[in-house]
C-alpha cells in the first residue's frame, strides 16, 4: 500500500465544518497558517533558480547525457518539478478560508487538517531529496573544479546547486516547525464523515525524528569501490589493553631476534669470503717550484686576455667602422645566447629597432658628434628597456 504522503493522486477531503466540544485556540492556528502562506509566497528566488536549472538541463541534455554528475543534476530538476506540482500554498489558503475570525463552535474537520499535515510531509520529503541530490551532484562538479577541467561548465552548475541546496535546507526546517505546530490541533478537531487516513496508519508526532534530520549531513555519501579496509593481524586482536601491549612487545621482539640471526649469518659468510689485498704506496704529485717572477708573468697574461675579451662595449664606438664591428659582434652574441651580449634583455623587435637606428648613423656624412648620438640612442632604446 502506498503511504498517503507518497501518493501523487491523493484527493483532498470535502470542505466541511463541525462543532467542536473542546475549545481550540483559533487565533494561534490562524497565525501559524498565515506564517506558512507568508513564507511560501516569497519563494521567487527558488523559482528563478529552478527556471535556470531547467534551461541548463534542456540545453546540455544531449551533450552530457553520459556524465555521472549530470545524472544527479537531472534528479535535482525532477525534485524541483515535483515541488512545484504540490501546490501546498493553495491548500493552506483553502484551509485558512474556513477558519473563523473569532473563537467559534464551528471549526474545520480533522480530515482537512490531516490532509494539510500529509502535504507538509510530502513537501519536507521532496526538500530532503533535493538536498541529498544537490550534495551528490556537487561532489562531481567540485572535483572537476579542483582538477581544472572546464571551469565555466563546472562552476555554473556548482554555484546553482549550492544556492538550491541552501534554499531547500531552510524550507525543510520551516516544514518541520510548521508540522510540529499544527499537529497539536489534530485531537482538538472533530471527525465528520469518512476517515481520511487509511486504517492502522498514524501521523508521526515529530516530523524531525521521522525525517531523521540529525543525520541529514550523512545522507548522500557514496560508498567508493576503491576504498579498501585495513587488515589487522589477528594476534594483536585483544580487548584488554595490557594484553595488546604485551602482544605488541612480543611481536617486536620476535622480529628483532629474526633480524639478529640474519645479520649474524651474513657476518660469518663475509668473514670467510674476505681476502687481504696489497695496497701499494700512494704517490702525491707536489708539483714544481716556480719563481715569483714567472708566476706574476703568467698572471699578467691572463688579465690581459680577459681585458681583450671584455673590450665589447658601447663606449668603444668612436666612428663608423667601430660601429659596424660592434653591431656584427652583438648580432653573433645574441644568436649564440652568449653572456657577452649587451642586449639579451631586449626582444627581437626591440633589437631590430635599436639596430635600425644605429645603422642610420652610418649613412650620415662625417663622424662629428656620432659618439654622442650613439649614447642617446643606446640610452633610449636599450637602457630604458631594463625596467
Amino acid at each position: 500500500m502506498i503511504e498517503p504522503w507518497n501518493d501523487a493522486n491523493l484527493q483532498p477531503p470535502p470542505v466541511n465544518t463541525c462543532s467542536s466540544e473542546t475549545s481550540a485556540d483559533v487565533k494561534d492556528l490562524r497565525h501559524i497558517c498565515n506564517n506558512i502562506i507568508l513564507i511560501l509566497s516569497r519563494q521567487s528566488p527558488l523559482h528563478r533558480e529552478g527556471a535556470v536549472f531547467s534551461r541548463l538541463v534542456y540545453k546540455y541534455d544531449k551533450k552530457f547525457r553520459h556524465d555521472i554528475g549530470y545524472r544527479y543534476f537531472k534528479k535535482v530538476n525532477i525534485g524541483l518539478k515535483r515541488y512545484l506540482a504540490i501546490k501546498l500554498l493553495k491548500d493552506i489558503e483553502n484551509f485558512v478560508g474556513i477558519l473563523p475570525e473569532k473563537n467559534n463552535d464551528y471549526l474545520p474537520t480533522r480530515q482537512m487538517l490531516e490532509y494539510i499535515l500529509v502535504r507538509l510531509m510530502t513537501f519536507s520529503k521532496i526538500m530532503v531529496r533535493i538536498c541529498i541530490c544537490t550534495k551528490q551532484a556537487a561532489i562531481f562538479y567540485l572535483n572537476r573544479v579542483k582538477n581544472g577541467e572546464s571551469y565555466w561548465m563546472s562552476l555554473t552548475p556548482y554555484a546553482l546547486l549550492s544556492r538550491i541546496w541552501s534554499l531547500s535546507l531552510v524550507l525543510t526546517k520551516h516544514a518541520v516547525r510548521w508540522y510540529n505546530s499544527l499537529h497539536q490541533y489534530v485531537n482538538q478537531l472533530q471527525i465528520k464523515g469518512l476517515n481520511f487516513l487509511p486504517e492502522n496508519y498514524t501521523l508521526p508526532d515529530n516530523l524531525e525524528l521521522w525525517l531523521n534530520m540529525k543525520n541529514l549531513d550523512c545522507f548522500g555519501r557514496f560508498e567508493w569501490s576503491q576504498k579498501h579496509g585495513v587488515e589487522i593481524d589477528l594476534s594483536l586482536d585483544d580487548d584488554n589493553d595490557i594484553g595488546i601491549f604485551e602482544n605488541l612487545l612480543g611481536h617486536v621482539s620476535k622480529l628483532c631476534e629474526d633480524n639478529q640471526e640474519i645479520d649474524l649469518g651474513l657476518t660469518v659468510n663475509e668473514k670467510r669470503d674476505t681476502q687481504q689485498l696489497d695496497i701499494g704506496e700512494t704517490k702525491i704529485d707536489h708539483g714544481e717550484a716556480v719563481s715569483r717572477d714567472t708566476f706574476n708573468m703568467l698572471l699578467n697574461c691572463q688579465t690581459k686576455k680577459q681585458a681583450i675579451v671584455c673590450k665589447h662595449d658601447i663606449n668603444g664606438i668612436k666612428d663608423t667602422p667601430t660601429l659596424e664591428t660592434f653591431l656584427h659582434k652583438e648580432e653573433i652574441y645574441r644568436n649564440e645566447n652568449n653572456a657577452m651580449s649587451l642586449t639579451n634583455h631586449l626582444s627581437f623587435m626591440q633589437w631590430e629597432s635599436l639596430k635600425r637606428a644605429l645603422n642610420n648613423l652610418r649613412n650620415t656624412s662625417g663622424n662629428k658628434n656620432i659618439e654622442k648620438k650613439i649614447k642617446n640612442i643606446w640610452k633610449e632604446k636599450c637602457e630604458d628597456c631594463l625596467y
